[in-house]
């Protein structure tokens, strides 16, 4: 049998969530209740060096190829 508190505990209106991908990228999106519902409202993008440079060496490629 479960224990349920006689005073509930309410969810944050504003909260963070971080998503880290398989090549480093982070994804922090931001979630205002009160303003938005469940949706969020922005996302911030932080890409690994690495991956930028990929992205550099792909968009070489495609421009030789013309």
């Amino acid at each position: 049998m479960a224990y349920i508190p006689k005073t509930q505990i309410e969810a944050p209106q504003k909260y963070t969530r971080e998503y880290v991908s398989n090549n480093g990228t982070i994804s922090t999106w931001y979630y205002d209740r009160e303003l938005y519902g469940k949706n969020s409202y922005k996302v911030e993008n932080k890409y690994t060096k690495e991956f930028l440079e990929s992205l550099k060496e792909k968009k070489k490629k495609v421009v030789n190829k013309k």
